[in-house]
């Protein structure tokens, strides 16, 4: 017979919780602190995630999924008639203005307004481009030309089309704010004066032109962007628009995907790389858990009897687990409203303070507020606070009026208690020994004490992870990669990653200065030899071949024919040789073989990097290997140039004959570091080394007189592209000031500095330290309150257990020890656990970084066991000494005669 008695039962819950403040309290606080947890990590991971997004699509150039490049009217008009394409919108790309030094300056026609905020342009003054000398700029253009950001300024450019060099002087019709995160700066020019330009000219020449002239393959041609319906395998559908266009992807017509987008890198990430991630939710979930699952199971244990009672008046399981629930319900209604507001506004504060160490930090941050934050801390809270409850509410719900009352009363306290203090004094001799009765009442309860020992560990765990992931980053090996000295100087295009490709000419007057500053320990020059090539052998072909059939080659449309005469032996393999001082040759990384320095130096071997292709391939699938012999040939000075033009009459290649040619054995198979190399890549090619002695350079020594240096820049093929300075310590700051002054005065000149790169590569640390220690540090906040509520929890449901110890002769000092020694025995094994399962944990999972993450190896750290460990002692120390004078306050009598 179903009795209908909701509403005792609610009178029952809300009285209950009415007499139980301090419960409530910690429920509440764990609550709150469960939905801070899950907020603040929703908002922050979400914002960096937003911040990332954002930055690469400054990067990349706009917000559009997917684009075409260099499409033809024709091509784009049938790509965009798919029904899988929603929007679109082009720019048509017409040169690189020449005068523009400090800043890749793109000079564009841009049909559509609308299209410049999906660039991220804003304009902050100004219109699109309507007089046919109109032109819109950024706040970089205008401050290398020295000019004030006002309407109406005039604009002087240089650039090359066609062949042909076009000087003109544009009016100033708007500007907006120039992004440091993007690559180049956008000029945008009018409608009428692009349809000056191309005069006649067809998309078929334009086509033509780009074949002749790779490095204009652009110009004139439509680059595309598309919007689809959503993110999701961007790849797929952009391959598919174009093949349903009646054009073969890749070759035919070219395209690219925003990477930018995070479904889209969420596709091919790498699998440990989401474990590592399930791992770190997962890690949350049962942080959160660990803590309210403790406060409810205490709860139940505490009242234990109070629910055998209920069971006798003929309350059901059901309702008492009605009742658990209940209570739960009302604590989470107070606790995760404060904990999503308190969260959310951690990750608003938080995020532009955490980037601002980063690279982002040029950029206006704020956290973008989405619903979905709060949805996801408000489900996950519920989530767990309803699934932390379900067990103590079984266990309430399950136990007999009999047990009740044995469990609470001195059957279990009493006899057993005192069997265990008869035991532990014949131990001592008849002493009383506060340690073993300590662990006697850790095992009273086991599932109370591997909760609190699990959530205490976890947090010095997560704490161990995050601080040895910090401590393992080599900012040695960054600053090994990125520079090779103290300071770098060479030309802006060497030295700035902003500018791309232009000439690498170092002014003699640069170095005369540089020699002449006061401090120099060491200079070491980096030299490169152009049109230098590998012959392509028996063996080559073949390899070369397979490579093809493999899809591991290059093949764009305009490289048909080179990559044709590349497979038959008829064209040389390329690449960029380089030579360096006897010094800097230990900074290459050597993948395969091994590289004697002295034996190099011989001049009779050579060392290559691996092959890049359509991906760089590894050293064991290269096209040489060490031991191998190879023919190198390049233009000497006997070498003759003949000049091929096209049906215009315009040059659009050299080629040479009377080649210098000579055998080298390959050595090694390297890796060259970025500060030794001018970064720049040929598809299907490798780079070579060689002694700088077979590069015709010849060293005469540095008494500041480099008459060397212009003979080799006038007379030869080979060029000093840079040269690294050891400083010493106290003239550094001397050093840099000159080389700052010459760099402003001419601006092509460019330098970089250890000092400067040492504080970019610590930024970056900062803020994933900053992310991973905020996140643990609210882990191991949860794990002090929850080992907090556990003593406080404890010392008061046992309050009767103390009164009748004390009244059999326990003294107020061994029952404070007693509690002390139990507070710490939770800290030992949790000490215990973490050390081992923390250094494991952190062994395991680091190490497999070591290959995934660049400047990253795995370094054992003891300094998050030697934070957290006194931290948590103390916690143990002072907890029960503060609980126990409260308890003090009545006597033993009052104490023994409370039955609840």
């Amino acid at each position: 017979m179903k009795n209908n008695n909701g509403a005792s039962i609610r009178k029952l819950s809300n009285r209950s919780l009415k007499n139980n403040h301090m419960r409530n309290f910690f429920a509440v606080l764990a609550i709150t602190l469960t939905g801070i947890l899950f907020t603040a990590v929703f908002s922050l991971t979400g914002g960096v995630m937003q911040t990332a997004q954002e930055q690469t699509m400054r990067e990349v150039g706009g917000k559009f999924h997917a684009g075409l490049k260099a499409a033809t009217t024709q091509q784009y008009e049938k790509v965009i008639s798919d029904p899988l394409v929603k929007e679109s919108s082009y720019n048509i790309f017409i040169s690189i203005a020449d005068n523009i030094i400090k800043r890749q300056a793109e000079l564009r026609y841009l049909p559509m307004e609308s299209a410049l905020e999906d660039m991220f342009i804003t304009l902050e003054e100004g219109h699109m481009p309507a007089g046919e000398k109109d032109i819109i700029v950024d706040s970089f253009i205008l401050d290398e030309l020295g000019l004030p950001y006002a309407l109406g300024e005039k604009i002087p450019l240089r650039f090359q089309f066609m062949g042909e060099t076009v000087e003109d002087e544009f009016t100033l019709c708007g500007w907006y704010r120039g992004d440091v995160v993007s690559h180049a700066s956008e000029l945008f020019l009018s409608e009428s004066y692009w349809m000056g330009l191309k005069g006649s000219f067809t998309d078929e020449d334009f086509l033509q032109w780009g074949e002749g002239h790779p490095e204009d393959k652009n110009v004139g041609l439509m680059a595309v962007n598309l919007y689809f319906d959503n993110t999701y395998h961007l790849e797929e559908k952009v391959r598919t628009v174009i093949t349903n266009a009646g054009y073969e992807p890749g070759t035919e017509l070219a395209y690219g995907v925003n990477w930018a987008y995070m479904t889209n890198r969420l596709e091919a990430v790498d699998p440990f790389v989401m474990l590592i991630l399930l791992g770190t939710v997962a890690v949350i979930l049962l942080t959160g858990y660990l803590i309210i699952y403790n406060i409810f199971q205490i709860s139940v244990i505490s009242d234990i009897r109070f629910y055998g009672l209920l069971k006798t008046i003929g309350t059901t399981k059901k309702q008492i687990r009605a009742l658990v629930r209940r209570q739960a319900f009302i604590l989470s209604v107070i606790g995760i409203p404060v904990g999503l507001i308190i969260g959310y506004g951690i990750g608003a504060w938080t995020l532009p303070f955490m980037l601002s160490f980063s690279d982002y930090g040029g950029m206006e941050i704020s956290l973008k507020f989405h619903p979905q934050i709060l949805v996801f801390g408000a489900g996950f809270s519920t989530f767990t606070v309803f699934l932390s409850s379900r067990k103590p509410g079984k266990i309430a719900g399950s136990v007999s009026p009999i047990e009740a009352v044995k469990y609470t009363e001195e059957g279990e306290i009493g006899k057993k208690s005192l069997k265990r203090k008869k035991k532990a004094k014949r131990k001592k001799g008849g002493k009383f020994s506060a340690v073993s009765m300590s662990f006697s009442n850790l095992g009273r309860n086991r599932r109370t004490t591997a909760v609190v020992v699990s959530a205490i560990s976890l947090s010095i765990i997560l704490l161990s992870i995050v601080m040895t992931a910090v401590g393992s980053f080599r900012i040695d090996q960054y600053i090994e990669q990125r520079i090779a000295g103290d300071f770098l100087l060479g030309n802006v295009n060497v030295t700035s990653t902003a500018v791309g490709n232009g000439d690498i000419d170092i002014e003699p007057d640069f170095l005369k200065m540089a020699d002449l500053q006061r401090g120099i320990e060491g200079r070491r020059e980096m030299w490169t030899r152009f049109s230098t090539g590998l012959l392509v052998d028996d063996k080559a072909k073949e390899r070369l071949q397979v490579l093809s059939e493999t899809g591991n080659l290059r093949k764009e449309p305009y490289m048909a024919e080179d990559l044709e005469e590349l497979l038959q032996g008829e064209k040389s393999l390329s690449g960029y040789c380089y030579g360096y001082d006897k010094e800097l040759l230990s900074y290459l990384k050597v993948l395969d073989g091994t590289l004697d320095i002295e034996e190099f130096l011989t001049g009779d071997y050579i060392l290559l990097t691996q092959f890049l292709g359509s991906t760089v391939l590894p050293s064991d699938e290269h096209i040489y290997h060490p031991g191998d012999t190879v023919t190198l040939e390049w233009c000497g000075e006997d070498s003759i140039g003949h000049e091929i033009v096209d049906e215009a009459g315009e040059i659009i290649n050299v080629v040479y004959d009377n080649l210098d040619r000579k055998e080298y054995k390959v050595m090694a198979i390297v890796e060259i570091p970025y500060a030794l190399g001018l970064n720049r890549y040929s598809a299907n090619s490798c780079d070579m080394v060689l002694p700088l002695s077979e590069m015709g350079v010849e060293k005469i020594g540095n008494d500041g007189e480099i008459d060397w240096y212009e003979r080799y820049m006038q007379e030869s093929f080979t060029r000093c592209f840079a040269v690294s300075y050891q400083v010493g310590e106290q003239e550094q700051s001397a050093f840099e000031s000159a080389v700052e002054m010459y760099t402003k005065q001419h601006p092509q000149m460019g330098y970089l500095t250890k000092e400067a790169l040492r504080k970019e590569f610590e930024s970056m640390v900062m803020v994933i330290a900053t992310i991973g220690i905020a996140l643990a540090a609210v882990v191991a906040l949860v794990g002090i309150l929850n080992f907090i509520n556990a003593m406080v929890t404890a010392i008061i449901s046992r309050k009767r257990e103390f009164a009748m110890l004390q009244s059999i002769g326990m003294t107020n000092g061994q029952l404070r020890k007693t509690l002390i020694c139990e507070g710490v025995s939770y800290i030992v094994i949790s000490g215990a656990i973490s050390f081992v399962l923390g250094s494991l944990l952190a062994w395991l999972i680091l190490r497999a970084l070591n290959g995934v993450i660049l400047f990253f190896e795995y370094r054992f750290q003891i300094l998050p066991f030697v934070i957290m460990l006194p931290l948590l002692v103390l916690a143990a120390v002072a907890t029960p000494v503060i609980c126990y004078r409260s308890i003090q306050k009545k006597s033993i009598v009052e104490r023994l005669r409370v039955s609840e």
